[in-house]
């Protein structure tokens, strides 16, 4: 038995390698493959064309892309042009606006007989920081790579949407939406975007209404990797792309990305030496697979449709409509009664010295009752309570020991793989401490049948819970209760050699659901992914009870902990050696600069370190740590009040606000709170101030105001600190988001 129970526990970590393996990225093709597919090879040469330099809305390499991805796209004989247009932050905002001067490239490959439009989209802007490998030029080379291998005549239209100022707002996503006669009908959008420069391209998004879609891309995509219960996850957070203004405009479509190695993420290295190839082919044979779907399907028949569960398995990706989620969940809270049910009054032999015997009536046999398994459930909830609380500690804690870790800006390191072991160490050691500690806390009232039957029944309450309150995201815990609590029933029918067999085949989908979540979770970040990873991982370590009881003796369950703890100490200990900052992997800040031009002081701005009563002057903000600096050569933008007007208590002012030269952001902000704003032509409704990214030139701003004087903030910033004087940037730091801020404040 206990043979049988090593080998059933092996081939539950196979199984967990083998999925991670199959949701692994592909080998890339070279630039010599087939015309018709997709080749990472011919698409990476338009990353290395797109990411040469940073190029943020505004600047002069923004433009040279821009350029760039027009030619090459009228070189595919697509119908292309550039609109241009003013968008505007499609977002509740209680501070100053982004809005910008956008050019987004619209390139159509026209059907034969439309039942509507597929669009691709991605976006070509950076931030100011990052040459934009990853993000998003993976996502614009795709599109390219795919616009070369489509057929030459399609039934429906594809539109390829290139959009631009997604980084300050989601700005030319809005515009096209707001504007662009191609936005209107039928529209299924397939959008790509990055959060790091590696791993498994996940739809990790999908609009309401997804089903039709969902088994499209479940049919067509050859890596396919969606979750339903990521995507209800990030419903609940401000999860800001392009889809998300899609997705409000009523299409129906599908939002991915890839976050592994997230701490390159808006650094100097999202550079297509970092961008994985393997990464990039996923992405594109999944999109163009999609796409060539869509491309001769009715879309006006796909939907939206019916909402559906969805999820990826081991060469198939599992798909069933949404309203089964409830009846599977309550599912397995019947078999689990079930096992609970063959167990109750009855006893088992275990083997005296044991872990086994440890908490139970006498030495040789348990009664197992249902106030006992009652008391073993709540007594589950300690260790997974206990592993949530380690994956969300970890992080913290390593900013303990190495404060610059505090920095960065997802949430992980450059070498996180030490630190992930060390979380996944401990936290398979808590269930494991639980066991042994539960019997003795019991007063020897609760052994192995109570405690596997209690921690399986948690699961299968879980599962009912997170479908009410988290709706599509119960499965990974519903299906691993139903068929492990079946597979409790089956193996108390089967001969005690065999049961270990019956209990792995049972385990199997929470090895698949939970262990391997448990580890491409990590893939988020440590500070994300941490806790999902420990919360998946004590799951899956509870359903394990009942197979691997046969080996644990009350010794080696209690020695399991601390080695746990030694081991994790060990592993933390040599990621801190290991990932060390250099040239190469430089530490993260943020640092900013404001000068108030009517007084000529200035400061700088840092997120690290107290938070400053002179940072909402200096930087309408309240956040940041400030101490003192140089004036630089900086000029705020001019203004000048074309038309005053008052009626009865509101005073309406027409201003003209000039930019100086080559300055790419200007704005003002109202210090008396929001007010009805309209700046070049668009109506923003009442804000605070708006910050126009890439202004044409002068720029008319309409204020209605409560009458008497009004305090009006004008500002302009630039992305270079290298103006300032005394910078003297170091060779191991990289600054997130640099910004050199001008201001003036006028009384009118």
């Amino acid at each position: 038995m206990a043979r049988n129970a090593v080998l059933g526990l092996l081939a539950l970590a196979a199984l967990i390698a083998v999925t991670l393996l199959d949701l692994a990225p592909p080998a890339p093709l070279p630039k010599d493959a087939p015309s018709g597919s997709f080749s990472a090879a011919r698409a990476f040469a338009h990353v290395e064309d797109i990411a040469r330099a940073p190029h943020p809305i505004g600047s002069a390499e923004h433009d040279r892309v821009r350029e760039h991805l027009v030619s090459r796209l009228r070189d595919l004989g697509l119908d292309t042009r550039v609109q241009e247009a003013v968008g505007a932050l499609p977002i509740a905002y209680d501070g100053v606006v982004p809005v910008g001067r956008v050019r987004n490239i619209v390139a159509v490959r026209h059907g034969s007989a439309p039942t509507g439009r597929v669009v691709l989209a991605a976006h070509y802007d950076s931030v100011a920081a990052s040459p934009g490998a990853a993000d998003d030029g993976a996502g614009v080379a795709t599109l390219l790579e795919v616009a070369r291998a489509l057929p030459a005549s399609t039934r429906n239209d594809v539109v390829f949407l290139i959009t631009d100022g997604e980084e300050p707002g989601l700005l030319g996503a809005e515009a096209f939406v707001r504007e662009d006669p191609a936005a209107k009908g039928t529209v299924v959008v397939l959008n790509n975007e990055a959060r790091g420069t590696r791993g498994t391209v996940t739809a990790f998004r999908a609009s309401p209404g997804d089903g039709p879609l969902i088994d499209v891309y479940g049919s067509a995509a050859p890596h396919p990797s969606a979750d339903s219960g990521f995507a209800a996850l990030m419903g609940l957070l401000p999860n800001n792309t392009d889809f998300h203004v899609f997705g409000a405009a009523g299409w129906l479509g599908l939002d991915a990305a890839f976050t592994g190695g997230g701490a390159h993420y808006h650094t100097p290295l999202d550079d297509p030496a970092h961008l994985d190839q393997g990464t990039l082919q996923q992405m594109g044979d999944n999109t163009l697979a999609v796409t060539r779907a869509l491309a001769s399907a009715d879309l006006a028949a796909l939907g939206p449709g019916a909402e559906s569960i969805h999820f990826t398995v081991p060469g198939l990706l599992v798909r069933y409509p949404a309203w089964l989620e409830l009846p599977v969940a309550l599912a397995g809270l019947v078999v689990a009664g079930w096992l609970v049910a063959t167990l109750r009054g009855r006893s088992g032999i275990v083997r005296p010295g044991s872990l086994a015997a440890e908490g139970v009536a006498s030495p040789d046999a348990e009664v197992v009752t249902v106030p006992r398994v009652l008391a073993a459930a709540g007594l589950a909830l300690l260790p997974v309570l206990a592993a949530g609380a380690a994956g969300y500690a970890l992080w913290p804690l390593l900013g303990v020991l190495r404060p610059e870790y505090t920095q960065m800006f997802t949430g992980d390191p450059y070498r996180p793989w030490l630190y992930q072991a060390a979380l996944v160490s401990v936290t398979a050691a808590v269930v494991p401490a639980w066991r042994l500690l539960a019997g003795r806390l019991s007063g020897r009232r609760l052994g192995p049948a109570s405690l596997g039957a209690g921690a399986l029944l948690l699961v299968a309450v879980l599962g009912v819970a997170a479908a009410v309150v988290l709706p599509r995201g119960s499965h990974p815990m519903a299906w691993s209760a139903l068929l492990a609590a079946a597979g409790g029933v089956a193996a108390r029918r089967v001969p005690a050699a065999w049961r270990p067999v019956v209990l792995t085949v049972g385990l199997a989908p929470a090895a698949i659901l939970l262990g391997a979540s448990a580890i491409s979770s990590l893939d988020i970040g440590l500070r994300l992914g941490g806790p999902a990873s420990a919360l998946n991982l004590a799951l899956l370590m509870l359903l394990l009870l009942p197979l691997a009881e046969p080996l644990w003796s009350r010794r080696a369950a209690a020695l399991l902990p601390a080695v746990a703890v030694v081991a994790s100490a060990a592993l933390v200990a040599g990621g801190l050696a290991a990932d060390r900052f250099d040239a190469a992997h430089p530490r993260q800040t943020r640092l900013v600069y404001a000068m108030d031009e009517a007084t000529g002081t200035a400061v700088w701005g840092s997120a690290d370190g107290e938070p400053s009563a002179e940072s909402a002057h200096y930087f309408g903000e309240p956040h940041w740590a400030v101490r003192p600096a140089r004036p630089a050569p900086m000029r705020p933008p001019g203004l000048t009040v074309v038309d005053d007007t008052t009626s009865g208590s509101l005073r309406t002012l027409t201003l003209r606000l000039t930019p100086t030269a080559g300055a790419p952001i200007t704005g003002l902000s109202v210090e008396e709170g929001a007010v009805p704003i309209t700046v070049g032509g668009r109506d923003l409704g009442e804000r605070r101030g708006f910050a126009f990214h890439a202004p044409p030139g002068a720029l008319t701003v309409t204020l209605v105001l409560p009458g008497g004087r009004a305090r009006i903030r004008v500002f302009e910033q630039r992305h270079d600190l290298s103006a300032v004087p005394g910078f003297t940037p170091a060779a191991d730091t990289v600054h997130m988001g640099p910004l050199a801020t001008v201001f003036r404040v006028h009384t009118l």
